[in-house]
């Protein structure tokens, strides 16, 4: 019986997504059962062969199966069981109960799967071609060093005394090439990201005793950059807009080294005790958690004033995520959906901009679309009290040589990632900087310059068309002279 919870769970995280009233991650992590790996791994298979299983419980002996009191009429439940029956770890830690409710219908579930697997849509097709066997199988596992427990040189130590190979790369090294064809037994050292490590994609570390007490935290490379990029001193204030479950915080804690103070907010209180749990586990000790909407933080509170850098990561279509869901359940981006994201996201970047001190900020999604990217820094950069004292970063990572839409003046300040250019998930950062009173000052001069080119323009363009419409009149009233003169 040992697994039955995790069943119906999943079931329930299922009937969640299909019917969009939440995001697979969101669904997850909201969830009460604690081991949230294996929930996330059983959902994401489910899923990923439900139009298979639909199939198969669509045979009138098959089907049956739902009628079983225990399950009740839940077909959702019949697809999990289905699944862990033909594709996944068996039905050994189920209970007698459950077992035999697919048991009794075994031989009819497998004639069922070979009449479909002739045809090209069994499990084996599925494993073969299915929607994460492309991008997400080149990918590898990253792991960044969490430096509030150990240092770089004492994990690369444990590593070589575990017998990796460890591999150093720079930025001139062709990262895809060398990454992609890397052996079993090496790891390579992150040359764009600092202390973050790249392991093949083959390896599993969840059991591995670094990443279970968080010496190595599972972080995708994309995901690191916002942290990186927006790189605080030691000592500084950091708010963290949108920040459950908290992967960035901890980022944000190890580049500060446990000192200055991280404010760290998000308005959901389930995922605000997954956050306080991972915080904890990563030993961050100077973070203050509020569990709130950041629209209504008052950013001119006095506790705010000494807040110099932010990180906007706000709610996103998630489109990026290789795993992400919407492929497998039929779901895909409405507009109507990307534009009430991007309003959302534009409003959280403008608020952010409107701390006192701040100097500096990343706006990071991970989403493809440009919708919730350069549109929304576009919008936001054409607001009033942002382009009068705010700019973008140019030249940030100039070795990432994935950027911004080229349809952008500022394409090239932006930085975007996918599967296919840089091994990590979809995403985008871009990092805003306050103008200092000097660049202000070259800015009004030069538009003042501008303006002043622009009048005198207008006043010679304004002069020439009078001239031309003396020289009009004069004509016009020569050649009615001549008429006349030319009747008489």
């Amino acid at each position: 019986m040992a697994n039955d919870i995790l069943y119906h769970e999943v079931s329930n995280i299922i009937a969640s997504v299909l019917a969009k009233e939440q995001s697979l991650r969101r669904a997850v992590y909201s969830s009460s059962y604690k081991n949230k790996k294996a929930l996330l791994r059983l959902s994401c298979e489910t899923l990923r062969f439900r139009t298979l299983l639909a199939d198969i419980l669509g045979d009138p002996v098959v089907g049956r199966i739902t009628s079983d009191p225990e399950l009740n009429g839940n077909v959702n439940l019949a697809y999990v069981l289905l699944y862990e029956f033909l594709a996944g770890a068996g039905l050994g830690r189920a209970s007698a109960r459950l077992r035999g409710a697919v048991y009794k219908h075994s031989k009819a579930i497998h004639d069922k799967e070979k009449s479909l697997d002739r045809d090209g849509r069994g499990v084996a097709a599925i494993k073969e071609k299915s929607i994460l066997g492309g991008p997400a199988s080149s990918i590898p596992r990253y792991a960044r060093v969490n430096t509030l427990k150990w240092t770089m040189e004492e994990a690369m130590e444990q590593l070589k005394n575990e017998d990796w190979k460890v591999i150093c790369l720079t930025p001139e090294d062709n990262f895809i090439d060398r990454v992609s064809s890397m052996a079993e037994d090496e790891v390579i050292v992150d040359p764009h990201v600092e202390n973050l490590l790249i392991f093949p994609h083959s390896n599993e570390f969840h059991r591995y005793w670094p990443v279970e007490q968080r010496y190595l935290i599972l972080q995708d490379k994309a995901s690191c950059l916002p942290a990186y990029l927006l790189a605080p001193l030691p000592g500084s204030h950091v708010f963290d807009t949108c920040a459950a479950p908290g992967m960035k915080t901890s980022h944000v804690a190890a580049i500060l080294g446990g000192t200055g103070r991280i404010w760290a907010t998000d308005r959901s209180e389930d995922r605000i005790e997954t956050m306080k749990n991972i915080l904890e586990e990563c030993g961050v000790e100077n973070a203050s958690i509020l569990h709130g909407d950041f629209l209504k933080t008052d950013v001119n509170e006095k506790k705010f004033s000494e807040v110099k850098y932010a990180i906007v990561d706000p709610p996103c279509s998630g489109s990026g995520m290789v795993k992400r869901m919407d492929e497998l359940t039929g779901g895909n981006a409405q507009a109507e959906r990307l534009a009430k994201l991007r309003n959302l996201q534009a409003m959280i970047l403008k608020h952010a901009l409107k701390f006192p001190n701040l100097q500096r900020a990343v706006y990071s999604t991970c989403s493809i679309f440009e919708e919730e990217n350069e549109q929304v820094v576009d919008e936001v950069l054409l607001d009033t009290y942002v382009r009068q004292n705010f700019h973008l970063a140019s030249s940030v990572l100039p070795t990432w040589n994935h950027r911004g839409l080229d349809t952008y003046d500022f394409g090239a300040d932006c930085l975007r990632a996918d599967p296919a250019k840089t091994l990590t998930n979809g995403f985008f950062v871009a990092v805003f900087e306050r103008t200092s009173t000097e660049e202000k000052a070259r800015s009004e001069s030069s538009n003042n310059k501008m303006s002043k080119m622009s009048e005198d323009g207008r006043n010679l363009t304004a002069v020439k068309k009078k001239k031309k419409r003396k020289m009009g009149l004069e004509g016009c009233s020569g050649e009615v002279q001549v008429a006349k003169r030319k009747r008489l």
